[in-house]
């Protein structure tokens, strides 16, 4: 079996439970691919996987046998579905509408049946590989197709054939039972391959579900139904394919296996994904893990829905262990959070484009970002954990709320977002008291924030060391561009953050710089605030992108002991979200001249000392 080796955290949602374990094989591979759809990241989307490679590592669980579409014609048992004619081959039984079967072997099945069902039913031990190749099959009172015993069932979707699956809207079922529940249902293992189309519709529940492992490889897959489109209960690995998926009251992708730490995951590692979902777009009990997908997901009716259900989940994805993406692209429109995780998230690359109804990425205890690409389009808040560690990437965050919090605490009921506070790991938050278990801790990168309420918020510590900051907070008075209950250390990096005189804060402390200017009015939107040095050298310029009272400066050009503070004019370097790195200055008014004694000065426009009063919240707390 090939997999990438990957952590599996003990959450809480299993059996009170906590702690690590690792899931590890040595055979870890990559796939090939005949078809190419998109390319994201360093990696190729894929549509068709035919081989297994052993040069990359997988985070889903594969075998050859689930990519290998390949059979031989001549010895392969052909299956001709027909209303009250369909014939029993060998290894085949046909009763009334229902055709089972019962020995291991390849199976070509076409034809259809109006109101019957397909069933394979061989011995524990035994596989059976279906080649679907244009079959329909509608069941007015059950599921189309039952796998109801066998070691693994591999399907293929032979090319250049559609298939269909449609069950009905209640199923005829023993006392006392409750499955079949999709119209595809698997008590084993499943793996779906091949370049063909899978047309799915649910009308009673689910679309596609396996009890066990589901692994799918390939093909066009469309499911349209009433719960999740697609369900494996211990594990789902998707290698590649195409897939649209539709769902009511579910999930797109949904793996529910609480009762195991090593299962109940969904891992990603190829494919096209558009999903409208009614609930969570992906929802893993343990783990999520993506890599070289391109998805496009939607949930409920966005960010701008109204009127929803607030005990059930419209996250866009969704993992109650450890969130991890390394690659592909992603355009997320959600209900609720964009990404969550009850645990940590981990973000090495690919580009995402979120818009949110309550937070853009939310983890319970961490959230790292080493690479990639991220907007957050719209949020209530943006970046949200306990602990949020931004070391790469460029990150653009547009908030209604906080545009980075760790440690939560400020949502109230008049101002919480949808779906209420979220709950964190670590000590209390909140209030003025600091709590050093949450941090906002950035080495490099670059982070924009758009936020109406705190730009920069920790209830612990926030420290700096390289990379580029830029904040454009508030515009009325409570909150503030910067704002932690403890200490705000930078030893590097440029940071650039502006907003009101009310609750202004400057960083407490480091061996960099930091400037806080309080202006005497209310400077107008895209207005130049520019430093000169002693020799008249342009250093920085920064053009807020909102108006503002008040800005913090800190870079690792500001050494000297005084500085000419110019507001307006035009600066001639490549601006980076409103920050320019020397350049030279046209126009602009001098307004004084800024004397800087200390690392950490805070200084009114003309260059005297701010008293607490024209800093608001002070020079820190």
């Amino acid at each position: 079996m090939k997999k990438l080796i990957y952590p599996l955290l003990l959450s809480s949602l299993l059996l009170g439970a906590c702690g690590q374990t690792d899931k590890t094989d040595s055979s870890s591979t990559s796939s090939s691919s005949s078809s190419a759809a998109a390319v994201s990241g360093s990696a190729a989307v894929t549509n068709v996987a035919t081989t297994l490679d052993d040069a990359t590592d997988y985070y889903g669980s594969y075998e050859e046998e689930d990519v290998d579409a390949s059979y031989d014609e001549a010895t392969a048992t052909q299956l001709e579905l027909n209303d009250g004619d369909t014939t029993a081959v060998d290894g085949v039984a046909v009763e009334d509408q229902t055709v089972t079967i019962t020995q291991a072997g390849t199976y070509v099945v076409s034809g259809s049946l109006s109101n019957g069902q397909l069933v394979v039913n061989v011995n524990k031990e035994e596989k059976v590989h279906l080649i679907f190749a244009g079959v329909t099959i509608t069941n007015e009172d059950g599921a189309a197709v039952v796998i109801e015993q066998a070691e693994k069932v591999i399907t293929t979707l032979a090319s250049d054939t559609t298939n269909t699956l449609i069950d009905g809207s209640s199923y005829t079922l023993a006392e006392g039972e409750t499955e079949p529940d999709a119209a595809f249902y698997s008590k084993e293992d499943l793996s779906i391959n091949g370049d063909g189309t899978l047309v799915i519709t649910g009308n009673y529940s689910n679309g596609l579900r396996s009890k066990d492992d589901l692994v799918l490889a390939g093909g066009t897959i469309e499911i349209t139904a009433k719960n999740n489109a697609i369900k494996g209960k211990d594990s789902v690995s998707i290698l590649a394919g195409n897939y649209i998926l539709n769902t009511t009251e579910g999930d797109g992708i949904q793996a529910n296996n609480s009762e195991d730490a090593e299962k109940g995951y969904v891992a990603i590692d190829g494919g096209t994904f558009t999903i409208q979902s009614g609930r969570d777009g992906i929802q893993a009990e343990t783990n999520l893990s993506i890599q070289s997908a391109d998805l496009t997901i939607k949930t409920a009716d966005g960010a701008q829905s109204q009127s929803l259900v607030t005990d059930e989940s419209y996250k866009g994805l969704k993992a109650g262990g450890v969130m991890t993406i390394s690659s592909g692209t992603f355009a997320i429109d959600s209900a609720d959070d964009s990404l969550h995780a009850n645990d940590t998230i981990n973000i090495t690359g690919g580009t995402i484009t979120a818009s949110s109804g309550d937070d853009g990425i939310h983890a319970d205890n961490e959230l790292t970002i080493s690479d990639g690409t991220i907007a957050i389009e719209e949020s209530y808040e943006g970046l949200e954990a306990s602990v949020i560690t931004i070391a790469g990437g460029t990150t653009h965050v547009v908030a209604s709320d906080d545009g980075i919090n760790a440690g939560g605490g400020s949502d109230t009921e008049e101002t919480t977002g949808q779906f209420g506070q979220d709950s964190f790991g670590g000590g209390p938050g909140g209030g003025d008291t600091a709590d050093d278990s949450k941090q906002i801790i950035i080495t490099g990168g670059t982070l924009v924030v758009d936020a109406e309420g705190d730009g920069l918020d920790s209830n612990g510590n926030v420290t700096m060391s390289d990379g580029v900051v830029i904040v454009n907070g508030p515009t009325t008075g409570g909150n503030g561009a910067l704002d932690y209950n403890g200490t705000f250390e930078i030893t590097g990096g440029v940071l650039l953050a502006a907003g009101t005189t009310d609750m202004a804060m400057n960083v407490s402390g480091g061996s960099q710089q930091s400037i806080g200017i309080s202006f005497d009015q209310t400077q107008a939107a895209e207005t130049l605030v520019t430093l000169k040095d002693s020799q008249g050298q342009t250093i920085l310029s920064y053009a807020p992108s909102k108006s503002y009272q008040h800005v913090v400066l800190s870079s690792p050009d500001l050494t000297d002991s005084s500085y000419t503070l110019v507001s307006g004019g035009t600066n001639d370097a490549q601006a980076v979200s409103g920050y320019y790195a020397g350049g030279t200055l046209s126009d602009g008014t001098e307004l004084g001249t800024l004397p800087v004694t200390e690392t950490i000065a805070n200084l009114t426009q003309s260059g005297a000392t701010a008293t607490t009063n024209q800093m608001g919240g002070g020079f820190g707390r």
